[in-house]
């Protein structure tokens, strides 16, 4: 291909000083990269009012839809320069359980016509992942193939070596709610425990419906669990 497009541009530059040619192509890169981040951008912002229109149909409090559209330019802006890899997602929104309680949260997570639903008292979740306390984004989302079958703690270590964040309930719900993930998996949440440390809370399909429960570490078969991550916060 680089020797199809040499032999295309000779004959245009043919009569040109090397200077002139050097200026050619630097403003032909300049018109190119302006494009691309013009599409990029578009592409980031269709996600984005995709996103709002997702929590809106699932009747989150407007007060809520308007802390995410006041960060709008702001998550715009840190995404546009960032190297996604290919399957995860540029950002998330995530809902502080704080705002609106862990069993609202649950509802908004869909698979077809079934509705979320957790069996957990929330106020047995231990998080152990500093969160922002109001509304906010997580960025270069990895919703979890990279762990699965990998066990907690084998999954936690991978995830620090990558320099990522481990996801707590509330991060976890939040990709559910946007994704389509449980359909390929489930999701536990190992930024977290229920009561001990050997008990961690997750997202998964019973019977085609979304459920948030807890499970001991040493209970479950992990072929079919990942565990979700982010590069960043905020």
């Amino acid at each position: 291909m680089k020797k199809d497009l040499v032999t295309k541009l000779v004959p245009l530059f043919q009569g040109l000083s090397p200077s002139e040619v050097d200026e050619a192509v630097v403003e032909v890169k300049k018109q190119v990269d302006a494009e691309v981040l013009e599409k990029r951008r578009n592409e980031l912002e269709k996600l984005f009012d995709s996103q709002m229109e997702t929590l809106k149909l699932r009747d989150c409090p407007s007060a809520i839809l308007e802390a995410f559209q006041d960060k709008r330019d702001e998550v715009l802006s840190t995404t546009i320069e960032m190297e996604i890899p290919k399957g995860n997602i540029p950002f998330i929104p995530v809902i502080p359980s704080s705002y609106v309680g862990i069993y609202t949260l649950m509802s908004m997570v869909r698979n077809k016509e079934k509705v979320g639903y957790t069996y957990l008292d929330p106020n047995e979740i231990i998080n152990n992942e500093e969160t922002p306390k109001n509304p906010y984004f997580i960025y270069d989302v990895e919703p979890g193939k990279e762990t699965l079958g990998k066990s907690v703690e084998k999954a936690q270590e991978f995830i620090k070596k990558q320099n990522r964040l481990c996801h707590i309930p509330d991060e976890d719900i939040a990709v559910c709610i946007h994704t389509d993930t449980l359909s390929d998996h489930h999701l536990w949440s190992t930024g977290s425990r229920v009561r001990q440390d050997d008990e961690v809370p997750f997202v998964y399909l019973d019977r085609g419906e979304p459920r948030l429960n807890w499970t001991s570490i040493d209970d479950s078969d992990v072929s079919r669990w990942g565990f979700a991550s982010c590069c960043e916060r905020g």
